[in-house]
């Protein structure tokens, strides 16, 4: 009889494999309850960590609720904020009318704790520390800002900077002419009211609530950034701030530049002030910018249709046409042949030398002969030989006889 005989170990096989499956799934368990925790306190740490509101604080909220008594004001922590009345009245009309839910707003923490366990919060403390912070950013960054003039003193101008009262020293005012004393100077100040100034902030002290800001350094830090930008070619516009013999300067906004007088205008200019009047706007063309001169020459006739072309196309070698005489000079005269071009009747064409001419001046009538035209060099040559000039008729006072001594 045969007896079948289990496999030798196979026992301790099948409990071995048990307890293995045993300690995988405990320590399955144990990832799974670890995880679990891991993902519990990263959604407390993202979604429930605060940190506690402290008096004085500056912390940004959302506007939940706007009503005539207060605002409700949401700081990200366990409880609301409520900016009271009292707060309110001192907003401006605009901000305040303007509040509504949904905002972003700055607000500064009063007390963590009020009568019925609220916490107070102040808005117009927050834009006021936010105004701080902001002066504090343009003064580490020189930026250039536009301020207007609301109040004149002893000493300065009084510029709003958001809700901080700005003052501009009498000394680092630029729309005010120096060695300007007393009366005159008051007067001075009192125009500015109502302006806009450029200025950059020069001093921070909040504990002293204190403010300083130039418009002087704001115009070298303009007129440096304009000298940087500026390039040959440029077409900008700007205002006529002066008018001199020679030319016109234009404010470019912070920077002065110079039309030469031969540069107004196509035709002929006597004086600027022909053309151009101060306070005009005008646009010019960039002729060159000298950076270490800080000098910048301009054009206006360069933006101005060219008459050349059209003036020549008219005109034919051998034409017997009118002109104006615009100046006379040693060699001979230039004579304006229309829309500001220009010919040369040169002494070799005058059949008479300067006798021909001594009696013309600039504004003169003549009828000259076209000898050439160089539309390379843009010249033409102009001639007197061969023309007679118009005589004007006698008025009638010359042709009656005189009456003196007839008795």
């Amino acid at each position: 009889m045969l007896v079948s005989r289990p496999y030798a170990g196979s026992g301790n096989a099948s409990d071995e494999n048990r307890e293995g499956i045993v300690d995988e799934a405990c320590v399955m368990d144990k990832q799974c309850t670890d995880l679990q925790q891991q993902r519990f306190s990263t959604l407390l740490e993202s979604e429930y960590d605060y940190t506690r509101p402290r008096r004085g604080q500056i912390r940004h909220a959302v506007v939940l609720s706007v009503s005539e008594n207060d605002v409700i004001v949401d700081l990200g922590c366990k409880r609301d904020g409520i900016v009271p009345r009292r707060d309110l009245e001192l907003l401006d009309e605009t901000y305040r009318t303007s509040l509504q839910a949904g905002d972003r707003v700055p607000v500064c923490v009063l007390t963590t704790s009020g009568r019925h366990g609220e916490l107070v919060v102040s808005l117009n403390q927050g834009l006021v520390q936010q105004d701080w912070l902001r002066a504090q950013e343009c003064l580490e960054s020189g930026e250039v800002c536009e301020a207007e003039v609301t109040e004149v003193n002893r000493g300065g101008v009084i510029v709003p900077f958001g809700r901080l009262r700005g003052f501009v020293p009498n000394s680092y005012l630029k729309s005010v002419r120096r060695g300007l004393r007393g009366e005159r100077l008051h007067q001075a100040k009192s125009g500015l009211v109502g302006q806009t100034l450029s200025v950059v902030v020069i001093e921070v002290d909040r504990h002293h609530r204190r403010l300083l800001l130039s418009e002087r350094v704001a115009g070298r830090r303009r007129r440096q950034q304009l000298l940087e930008e500026l390039m040959e070619g440029d077409v900008r516009t700007g205002v006529v701030c002066n008018l001199v013999k020679f030319g016109a300067f234009v404010d470019l906004g912070g920077l002065d530049g110079l039309i030469h007088i031969s540069e107004l205008d196509w035709r002929h200019v006597a004086h600027p002030s022909e053309v151009l009047s101060v306070g005009d706007e005008v646009e010019v063309y960039v002729l060159s910018v000298d950076h270490e001169r800080e000098r910048v020459g301009l054009s206006r006739k360069r933006v101005l249709p060219d008459p050349w072309p059209l003036v020549a196309n008219r005109l034919h070698v051998g034409q017997v046409v009118e002109g104006t005489v615009t100046k006379v000079v040693e060699f001979g005269m230039f004579v304006d042949l229309g829309e500001g071009v220009e010919g040369l009747i040169h002494t070799s064409e005058m059949p008479g030398g300067e006798a021909s001419y001594a009696e013309l001046e600039p504004g003169s009538p003549i009828r000259v002969r076209v000898l050439e035209i160089n539309r390379w060099r843009r010249r033409i040559a102009l001639s007197l030989r061969g023309i007679a000039q118009t005589v004007p008729s006698p008025s009638v006072e010359d042709t009656l006889p005189s009456l003196v001594g007839v008795g």
